[in-house]
């Protein structure tokens, strides 16, 4: 069976549309799910996914990649703080806004969301900016999403984060950490598949600009056409100063799309042309 029936097959029998996903990170994937399932190869593999609607889930759930930490980045982050953050504060200035919107997609369990709150907030303090923050996390899985809101994290999660927010941003009892009410009040976490073409921004955010989008480590996973969709989608969602951060796999696709200028060969942060 070829890679594209397994793809037919599925979305016949199961209702999901693997036909967005690369196919080298499909197969890959599907090579694991053969082994956890002690299928003998993948001709039988379909066979038990067709027949429990568990593994369908499963299948779905390893085809979402899950992983984050809090500060994941550190270059980026670096960049962001002594950067972008000041630039777009100065940008608020002129413009006489008085709101900050960030847009975390494919979030995940919202390390990120909250690794963009903490920072944009130190950087104001630091700069005696008083802005609003409007930060918003969206993601295809609401398991994901519920953990997100409650916002506690076991210590392997805080590796890359600098004592002086840990202080400063989180609450710990035993061996787990709390973002503080005030940060993870600024952050709203909703539903959303950023490769539907029905789904163009988070539900509260959708009638405004962002002035910054981080979407990584998942256009990585999608076909081409995919990749170009979702970049287009955050292109139109970003304001005319907006910025996007993607994971240093991903630079290439963006340079490949056009529509954005890289800030700094160092780091993976555009400008939005």
């Amino acid at each position: 069976m070829t890679i594209q029936e397994v793809i037919e097959l599925i979305h016949a029998k199961c209702d999901m549309d693997l036909s967005v996903f690369s196919t080298s990170f499909l197969t890959r994937t599907l090579e694991i799910r053969i082994k956890e399932t002690a299928s003998c190869d993948l001709d039988e593999y379909i066979e038990v996914i067709i027949s429990n609607p568990g593994e369908a889930i499963l299948l779905n759930n390893a085809l979402h990649i899950n992983y984050s930490l809090f500060f994941r980045n550190s270059g980026d982050m670096s960049l962001l703080e002594g950067f972008v953050m000041p630039d777009l504060l100065q940008h608020k200035a002129k413009q006489k806004s008085k709101a900050l919107r960030i847009w975390s997609v494919g979030c995940a369990e919202g390390h990120e969301a909250y690794s963009l709150a903490m920072l944009a907030d130190r950087v104001m303090h630091e700069r005696e900016c008083k802005l609003q923050m409007m930060i918003f996390g969206t993601d295809i899985l609401a398991d994901r999403l519920a953990k997100a809101r409650l916002g506690t994290y076991d210590r392997s999660s805080l590796q890359n984060v600098k004592l002086s927010y840990i202080d400063s941003y989180f609450i710990s009892r035993k061996l787990l950490y709390t973002v503080i009410d005030p940060i993870r009040g600024q952050v709203d976490f909703s539903i959303g598949d950023i490769v539907d073409p029905a789904f163009a921004s988070p539900p509260a955010g959708l009638f405004a600009s962002f002035d910054l989008v981080c979407c990584c480590n998942m256009m990585i996973y999608y076909n081409r056409s995919i990749q170009f969709r979702i970049l287009e989608k955050l292109y139109r969602s970003l304001d005319r100063n907006g910025y996007l951060l993607v994971d240093e796999s991903e630079r290439l696709i963006v340079e490949k799309f056009g529509k954005f200028r890289l800030i700094s060969p160092y780091g993976n942060i555009f400008l939005k042309k």
